[in-house]
């Protein structure tokens, strides 16, 4: 399959050419593409220059997440002026490097960043959690996070939002969601992570499985239903 990929400023520059052509192997995604152009070395130091942070859209201009197949041609470019830097990121059993994710955001700070880490609780509701289970829906989470810290950014003026959720299997005291947002003071990235995480809470579309001693419980939002077993 032939892609033809479009690249603007930073990452035009670096390899020298407006354009190129790859084959690719059917049903590639934007992350094999992107994959596929950082084996060139010009190509992966402007990447990394940018923390990753990079634009993909289709022929008709809308907006392609790494996880969307790529047809025809794609225009790949940096995030336009004065955006924001967005990361997000769905993990399963790979440790997140928050303090790095900090950095990255401290390094687009005009004067604060603020944090928030989710852990699994030890007890809930007076009895012993042994454990949570995240079901998620694979096509849909990574876009609604990614919508939700755009959206936000947008909402308050931010310089950087990054929210990374885990799913499958978590036990006591291991992280479970990690937010960072990084703006000019106080009073825009205290309410706006506040958001975030109750967003997330809310719209993500995650189903956790809380396993106590007493059984297992559906936490779904604000509401506790107890999984009834045959």
């Amino acid at each position: 399959m032939m892609v033809r990929v479009k690249l603007y400023s930073l990452f035009r520059d670096a390899l020298g050419t407006p354009e190129v052509v790859l084959d690719m192997p059917p049903d590639s995604s934007v992350r094999d593409l992107v994959e596929r152009l950082r084996k060139e070395e010009r190509f992966d130091r402007a990447y990394r220059t940018l923390n990753g942070s990079l634009l993909v859209l289709d022929e008709e201009g809308s907006r392609l997440e790494l996880e969307d197949r790529v047809v025809g041609t794609v225009h790949l470019m940096p995030p336009p002026a004065g955006g924001a830097h967005i990361e997000v990121g769905v993990l399963s059993n790979a440790e997140l490097d928050f303090g790095t994710v900090i950095a990255r955001l401290s390094s687009v700070s005009r004067g604060a960043v603020a944090t928030f880490i989710g852990h699994v609780k030890a007890q809930n509701a007076g009895e012993r959690v042994e454990g949570l289970f995240y079901e998620h829906s694979d096509e849909l989470l990574h876009k609604v996070l990614r919508r939700i810290a755009e959206e936000e950014s947008e909402r308050w003026g931010l310089s950087g939002v990054a929210i990374y959720h885990y799913v499958g299997w978590r036990k006591v005291g291991e992280m479970t969601i990690a937010v960072a947002v990084a703006g000019g003071s106080r009073t825009e990235v205290l309410p706006a992570l506040a958001r975030i995480v109750e967003r997330v809470k809310h719209e993500a579309p995650i189903w956790k499985v809380e396993h106590r001693e007493s059984g297992k419980y559906y936490i779904l939002g604000d509401k506790v239903l107890r999984v009834e077993t045959a």
